[in-house]
């Protein structure tokens, strides 16, 4: 039989992380080097020279250097989900407005409920109310309902064991066996201490 208080003491609320790029001014940039570099495939297949391969070549090391200057201002934003007395008590602060539909299918006002379930529920970075405003202020709309969707998914969904399709398969094949070794190679390792018997 389980033991209560040993279940309880590792219990933990569901987490997950929501990756958002902080430099969302970037993207046009690298729509338009994706068309610089098209054309510069164009005409490098029309044109075997040197010159039009490695100005695809320049281009695609700026795609590059671009992508990874977006993926060095993304920030795994980090929550988790609340108690149920808080949760419970933040849905009776934000009732629905009346004849808003929006507000009758989630149950809360999603004027003002968003910010305050983001900042009660981010660990990472910790957030008040007025920087969470602060932050809707340089995301999408997009963005937004990415982390306000993630936090809404935490405290309303249930957890289940996930399963990895990839890693499945990986295991339900056999394991790899040692190479054999090749003809006239010893079965020791090829050592050349040879038999302990005189």
């Amino acid at each position: 039989m389980a033991d209560f208080e040993k279940l309880l003491a590792g219990a933990k609320l569901p987490e997950t992380g929501v990756p958002i790029c902080l430099r969302g001014d970037l993207a046009v940039e690298f729509e338009r080097l994706e068309t610089d570099l098209a054309e510069a495939r164009e005409a490098e297949e029309r044109d075997d020279s040197l010159a039009a391969g490695g100005q695809a070549r320049e281009i695609a090391e700026q795609i590059e250097d671009l992508r990874q200057t977006m993926q060095d201002h993304t920030h795994t934003f980090r929550l988790r989900a609340l108690p149920r007395k808080k949760w419970r008590d933040l849905l009776e602060e934000h009732p629905p407005r009346e004849d808003n539909a929006a507000d009758t299918q989630f149950g809360v006002n999603n004027a003002t409920f968003p910010t305050v379930l983001i900042a009660a529920s981010c660990l990472d970075p910790v957030m008040t109310e007025q920087q969470v405003d602060q932050l809707f202020e340089v995301l999408t709309e997009g963005q937004m309902l990415e982390l306000y969707g993630a936090a809404l998914a935490l405290n309303r969904g249930s957890v289940n064991v996930p399963k990895s399709g990839l890693a499945s398969a990986i295991l339900a094949r056999p394991a790899p066996k040692s190479k054999p070794p090749e003809r006239g190679a010893s079965r020791g390792g090829g050592s050349s201490a040879g038999s302990l018997a005189g």
